[in-house]
C-alpha cells in the first residue's frame, strides 16, 4: 500500500481537521507515494523505536505524539537525520485521535472493560457546517445518496440525515446557457418545483460532499451554500464516561487499573471519600487530563487519567486515579494495530519494556 492510500484511510477515521489548533499531525516526514508493506507503532518516535523499524523493515512509522511539535530551524538532530537517511515516513495522530471515535480514550475505556455512555468533554478541533442545496423533484434521492456517500449527513452514530423541504424556484435562462427545463425561453422567469436538501456536514469532509453534489446534480449551476455552526459534531468528544458492570470501591479499582494497564504504581486521589466506598460512574481521559477535571465533576465518581500535578489534584472535587501518561495512551497502539490488518497491512507495536519511558523510569 502507498503512504498516501494509508493516510487517506486514517484520515476518514480520525481525520486532522479533529486535531486541536495547536497540535501538528499528519505526514510529518517521507514521501506520500512511496510504497509501504510493515509499519511501526509507537506512541513516541523515539531511537529505540527508529531501531526496531530498521530491524522489522517497516518503512513506516505511526506515532501518536508528533515528531515535530514546532518549526524547526535546522536539521541536525541524530533522530531526525537517522530518519532521513533510511528513507522512514512518520505519520503522527494525536489529538485528533484523542477525540475520533474508536481513538485513545475509547481503546482505554474497553481495557479497563466498562461500557461508555458519552463524552465527557465537547472539545475537539473539527468544525461542524449545515449545507442546504436546492434540487428540482425527482433528482433529491441521487443528490441525498451522492452527499451520504461522500460523508455528509452523519450526527452522531446516526447515518443517512437529512431534511426535505418542498419549495418553489425560479429562474431566468440568458444566452448560452443549458438549463435543465430546454422548453424555457432565454429572458423568461421560469418557475420550477423543487425540494431543499438540508445536513450537517463535518469540515473534514465539506468539500468532497458539495462536489459529490455537484457531479450528482442535473442543474447546470446548483445552489449551494453552506455556514458553520457552534454546535460541535456529537460523534467527537475528548474524554469519555461510562459505567462498569458492577461497583467497586476507590482501592479495589486503583488495584484493578494497576494490573490491565501495566502501571505497578497509578496514584488515588481520594478528594477527601472513603476509599473502600463503591463507585461505578467512571470517565476516563489518556494522556495529560487536568483540563478535563471540572468536566468530570459531577458526571462521575472517579477520573482516570494521567498527569495531574500537585495543584490539580489538590483542587479537584472527583477522586483522581493517576495512572500514568504513557500507561493510559498505550492501549490505543492495539487498536491501530488492527485497523492497519484490517486494511491488509502489516504492523508491530513497540513493546512496552522496549519504550524509553519504561527503561528510564526507576522505582526504590
Amino acid at each position: 500500500m502507498l503512504i498516501k492510500d494509508l493516510l487517506e484511510k486514517l484520515e476518514a477515521w480520525a481525520p486532522s481537521s479533529l486535531a486541536l489548533d495547536w497540535d501538528n499531525v499528519g505526514l510529518l516526514l517521507g514521501d506520500p507515494s512511496r510504497e509501504i508493506n510493515q509499519v511501526l507503532l509507537t506512541l513516541d518516535v523515539t531511537h529505540n523505536a527508529v531501531d526496531l523499524a530498521l530491524e522489522t523493515g517497516a518503512k513506516l512509522i505511526l506515532s501518536h505524539h508528533p515528531l515535530i511539535f514546532r518549526p524547526l530551524k535546522r536539521i541536525n538532530d541524530p533522530l531526525l537525520l537517522k530518519l532521513l537517511e533510511n528513507r522512514i515516513a512518520v505519520i503522527s495522530m494525536h489529538t485528533n485521535l484523542d477525540v475520533a471515535p474508536g481513538g485513545v480514550n475509547h481503546a482505554l475505556a474497553a481495557k479497563l472493560g466498562f461500557r461508555v455512555t458519552g463524552h465527557l468533554s465537547s472539545e475537539q478541533g473539527g468544525k461542524w457546517h449545515h449545507l442546504c442545496v436546492t434540487v428540482p423533484i425527482g433528482h433529491t434521492d441521487q443528490v441525498a445518496d451522492a452527499v451520504f456517500k461522500a460523508g455528509g449527513g452523519r450526527i452522531g452514530t446516526y447515518n443517512d440525515c437529512s431534511t426535505r423541504h418542498r419549495i418553489t424556484g425560479t429562474f431566468a435562462a440568458q444566452e448560452g446557457t443549458k438549463p435543465f427545463i430546454p422548453s424555457a425561453p432565454n429572458h423568461a422567469l421560469t418557475t420550477v418545483s423543487e425540494e431543499e436538501l438540508e445536513f450537517m456536514v463535518s469540515q473534514d469532509v465539506l468539500h468532497k460532499v458539495m462536489s459529490a453534489i455537484r457531479q450528482a446534480h442535473p442543474y447546470e449551476v446548483p445552489l449551494i451554500y453552506s455556514f458553520p455552526v457552534s454546535e460541535p459534531n456529537p460523534a467527537n468528544g475528548l474524554g469519555l464516561v461510562g459505567e462498569l458492570e458492577a461497583p467497586q470501591s476507590l482501592k479495589e479499582l486503583l488495584e484493578y487499573v494497576s494490573q490491565k494497564l501495566g502501571n505497578p504504581h497509578p496514584k488515588l486521589w481520594s478528594a477527601g471519600r472513603d476509599t473502600s466506598s463503591p463507585v461505578s460512574k467512571i470517565a476516563v481521559c489518556g494522556g495529560a487530563g487536568a483540563s478535563i477535571i471540572k468536566s468530570a465533576e459531577g458526571r462521575a465518581e472517579l477520573l482516570i487519567t494521567g498527569d495531574i500535578g500537585y495543584h490539580a489534584m489538590l483542587e479537584s472535587r472527583i477522586p483522581i486515579i493517576d495512572a500514568g501518561h504513557f500507561y493510559t495512551e498505550y492501549p490505543v497502539l492495539d487498536t491501530l494495530k488492527t485497523k492497519l490488518a484490517d486494511w491488509g497491512v502489516s504492523a508491530q507495536v513497540l513493546p512496552l519494556e522496549k519504550h524509553e519511558y519504561k527503561q528510564g523510569v526507576f522505582d526504590l
